[in-house]
């Protein structure tokens, strides 16, 4: 048996079904994973610290921009090896300098070589500039000086260095400040310098492509004498193979019969050799007598169809067809038509008619003799035709069979002729580039070029403002968001239904706006304007529905509590009285806290006696004397002068009585109890009341403290039909999110322009 259960009662009632969901695991309270609509209602409500923590990174930012020291950068922009015409081919002396990254890294290696560095500063006289002397500033410095300050390293004075030592430390400085930038698969390569003067910047960067450049032409320089060099020394051996292999081509021509080709002239034409000439005109003639056989034989196949009968004579085609053939078709045709018409004219016996079937066959025979001449004529040209196609076809063949040792003794004359032309290539080739080699002195270019020198830069490269700013915003932002979700989380109480119905394991059944004194006027007096009054209603409206869907199981006696005082109790329960009597319910709104009465003062009764009256047995006359009617179908029975102790008052059998009495006399039996954490009342009344309404202050209500008003309730036999969140900011709930959102985001659809409902009467509302 469940103990949560009244004596008799099931399970699956649905009245029950709040207070059977009971003390099993409960869940978490949120979820780790927070949906992002949620988060983004979470930052809304509390963007003043979002605000806030932004505004301080920005302007912290700013005074730590405002502290450091300016930096300015200068580049110039190398192009290495540039496309242009070459005047030799050093790959033939010197190693494949493989794919680009290779080549650029090092170009950059180069660039950052010591013997590079040490030419910029002779050349600018860096030693003279403090930047460049040993420790005076940077990140180095100020390790150098931290050792030194632990004794860890020895002070250099920079008077005490040779002219030697000073440019090496310069050059030491020099390489620190360059950086080099290169997109990939480019061939250009960013050199840029970074100090603290704008035009030492530009000149160091300039000097730097200056020195680089002079150190490829020089190194280019030596690359064409060792090119000169060897070039002479291939010269000798390429001429002697090109007249070899000339006088081989030549001597193979001769001994193949083969004509000489004229000199290429660059279009691909060559000579075609009789041979070759005599085939393709044998090789046209035959395609003609073939195609003129093919045709022959087609018309003695026609020919020979009409002779055997399988096809008339009529459909032969007119080349066919003589005068004399064309002449019997016409006479049989004629001679038929007179012989179909004499035989249904005058029958068949007629003598006319056995005349002129003679005259058909006649006819007939006649022109089987002339078809037999035309099949022998075509006999005799498909013959002749034949015989020359076989002519010809034979002569081809002997032509081909010499066209092909033509071909042959040509290919390999061919590659003799490519060897003795690819020897002479490279041997004019080596002549031309000795004979540019031979004035060297005209053509020192390096194999990079300066695409674009270094400019004084007009502003600052660092601190980078935009960035800096940036990235104190995200972080401020983010810092901000972290402290909304932290203060969003120790917040005390429930501001989610979804949270408190995992707290509980109730379910939520009402959300009850916060309503300002003008629109709680309007709930109680008449029909509501104001979009607060109007939501207020439309809640109202929604929890007697969910009771009334309940049908024959409908609590009658529905105890109200909370587990705090100042949580909208007794106002929540005077509205929903209110709300079920305007709909037609017969109401009664029973006031059972006797220690903080304040029902006659929301409907305006003047004071008396009430129900501490009734249960202690003084109240004079009858019982019907202290019910109150603010309204139509309304009784209010407020808790009057106290007698006694309280808790023993709502215990005692009078209050069994009485509510067993307006059980019959009622649809709806509102009871107003205290809180349960601060009396017992509450807990004495429960096991009474048919169900119990748990009200919950919106976000003010500790979590705690409802948990165990509900674990009281539970232990007292409560039967718990859910909670009702109460005094919700419209606007913050909203903004919130979840289903609270969802419930007061919508009640303009529906109910802005909806009449106030017109009180009818009981028996047509009555739900009993």
């Amino acid at each position: 048996m469940d103990p949560y259960l009244p004596i008799g009662a099931k399970s699956s009632d649905p009245v029950l079904m709040g207070a059977h969901q009971q003390v099993s695991a409960m869940p978490a309270l949120e979820p780790i994973g927070v949906p992002i609509g949620r988060a983004l209602s979470l930052i809304h409500r509390n963007l003043w610290v979002v605000i806030l923590i932004l505004g301080l990174g920005l302007g912290g930012a700013a005074v730590v921009l405002k502290s450091m020291p300016k930096q300015y950068t200068a580049g110039a922009t190398i192009l290495i090896e540039p496309q242009r015409t070459q005047v030799s081919d050093l790959q033939a002396i010197s190693p494949d300098p493989g794919d680009v990254a290779s080549l650029l890294r090092t170009q950059i290696d180069i660039l950052r070589s010591t013997r590079l560095a040490l030419g910029v500063v002779r050349a600018l006289d860096l030693t003279s500039i403090p930047v460049f002397q040993p420790h005076s500033g940077g990140i180095k410095a100020m390790l150098f000086r931290a050792l030194q300050a632990v004794g860890l390293s020895d002070p250099v004075p920079h008077d005490q260095l040779t002219p030697q030592q000073a440019d090496q430390v310069a050059a030491l400085v020099l390489q620190d400040m360059l950086s080099f930038t290169n997109e990939a698969h480019s061939s250009v390569l960013g050199v840029s310098v970074t100090t603290g003067n704008a035009a030492l910047s530009a000149a160091i960067a300039n000097e730097v492509a200056k020195q680089f450049l002079d150190f490829k032409r020089n190194e280019k320089f030596a690359a064409m004498q060792r090119a000169h060099d060897w070039f002479q020394e291939q010269l000798g051996t390429l001429g002697d193979q090109v007249h070899a292999a000339d006088l081989a081509a030549e001597n193979y021509r001769r001994q193949h019969g083969l004509e000489e080709q004229p000199p290429d002239t660059g279009t691909g034409e060559r000579t075609v050799s009789a041979n070759r000439q005599q085939l393709d005109a044998i090789s046209r003639q035959l395609s003609d007598v073939s195609r003129e056989r093919a045709l022959k034989e087609g018309q003695l196949a026609q020919a020979q169809a009409v002779l055997k009968g399988a096809m008339p004579a009529s459909a032969l085609p007119e080349v066919l067809t003589s005068t004399a053939v064309a002449g019997l078709i016409s006479q049989i045709a004629a001679a038929s038509g007179r012989e179909a018409q004499l035989e249904t004219a005058q029958g068949a016996n007629n003598p006319e008619l056995v005349a002129t079937r003679a005259l058909v066959a006649r006819l007939q025979a006649k022109l089987q003799q002339e078809m037999g001449n035309i099949v022998m004529s075509l006999t005799a040209s498909v013959q002749a035709a034949r015989s020359q196609e076989a002519s010809l076809r034979t002569e081809l063949e002997k032509l081909r069979r010499a066209v092909a040792d033509e071909n042959s003794a040509e290919v390999g004359l061919q590659e003799l002729q490519a060897k003795a032309r690819a020897t002479r290539g490279i041997y004019e080739s080596f002549l031309t580039r000795v004979a540019q080699l031979a004035n060297v002195a005209g053509i020192q270019e390096p194999d990079a070029a300066l695409v674009s020198s270094a400019q004084v830069p007009l502003t600052p490269s660092s601190p980078k403002t935009m960035q800096v700013l940036v990235l104190a915003a995200m972080g401020s932002m983010v810092i901000g968001i972290a402290l909304a979700v932290m203060i969003e989380r120790l917040r005390p109480g429930f501001g989610e239904p979804e949270v408190l119905e995992a707290a509980l394991g109730l379910p939520m059944l009402a959300v009850m706006p916060r309503v300002s004194a003008a629109g709680q006027a309007q709930a109680e007096t008449g029909p509501p304007r104001k979009r607060s009054a109007i939501m207020l209603d439309a809640a109202l409206d929604k929890l007697r529905g969910q009771l009334r869907a309940l049908g024959e199981k409908r609590p009658t006696v529905v105890m109200v509590t909370s587990a705090l005082p100042q949580e909208g109790k007794s106002v929540f329960a005077a509205r929903f009285a209110r709300n079920a009597a305007r709909a037609g319910w017969r109401v009664m709104l029973v006031e059972c806290d006797f220690r903080r009465p304040s029902i006659a003062r929301a409907f305006g009764l003047p004071p008396g006696a009430g129900l501490s009256q009734i249960l202690n047995g003084t109240l004079l006359g009858s019982e019907d004397a202290v019910l109150h009617t603010p309204m139509p179908h309304l009784h209010v029975l407020p808790a009057g002068w106290v007698q006694g102790d309280p808790q023993e008052l709502l215990a005692s059998r009078r209050m069994e009585a009485l509510l067993a009495t307006a059980r019959e006399r009622y649809d709806l039996v509102v009871l107003d109890t205290p809180p349960v954490l601060p009396v017992a009342d509450a807990l004495v009344l429960s096991s009474r009341a048919d169900a119990t309404l748990m009200l919950v202050r919106w976000e003010k209500t500790p979590r705690s403290a409802v948990q165990d008003a509900v674990r009281m309730l539970r232990d007292s036999r409560a039967r718990i039909l859910g909670t009702v969140m109460t005094r919700v900011s419209m606007r913050t709930a909203q903004i919130v999110g979840g289903r609270i959102s969802h419930a007061l985001g919508y009640y303009d659809s529906y109910h802005a322009r909806q009449k106030h409902p017109q009180v009818r009467s009981a028996s047509a509302f009555s739900p009993k």
